[in-house]
């Protein structure tokens, strides 16, 4: 894997950040959620980071329990060059491992207000309708 410099993740994540902006703006949100009608693993995140700021520490773990992780996968992401290569993929495996497992988790207990299922809603089943019934 390639070392990226800071200012290539501000090519990268400037862009990203860009787009996820637009669509906010345009009223998509997420764009997993708009596609698909289901939650993503990220959603409640930044609800999460907002309850945070007011030190609300309970309400930020009810939106998304792994909220305290971006900022350190950040900083292990800006470091690896200091830490071996097997410890940075276990690390890099440790937190997918955990995103997935609580994704996971919260798509069996769904709760309406963080994670919703409703694929009816999602764009990709309103475009196969819209094929299938030909209107």
């Amino acid at each position: 894997m390639k070392n990226l410099k800071i200012n290539e993740l501000i090519k990268i994540g400037l862009p990203v950040t860009l787009l996820y902006a637009i669509l906010r703006v345009v009223g998509i949100g997420c764009p997993i959620k708009f596609l698909t009608g289901i939650s993503c693993a990220g959603c409640g995140m930044t609800r999460a980071w907002i309850r945070v700021i007011h030190l609300d520490f309970k309400g930020a773990f009810y939106y998304h329990p792994l909220f305290f992780l971006p900022p350190i996968y950040l900083l292990l992401f800006l470091f690896r060059d200091k830490i071996s290569k097997k410890i940075f993929v276990i690390l890099i495996a440790i937190g997918v491992a955990l995103f997935i497992t609580v994704y996971v988790f919260r798509l069996v207990n769904p709760d309406g207000i963080v994670i919703d299922i409703n694929i009816k809603n999602g764009f990709i089943y309103k475009f196969i309708k819209i094929i299938i019934s030909g209107k």
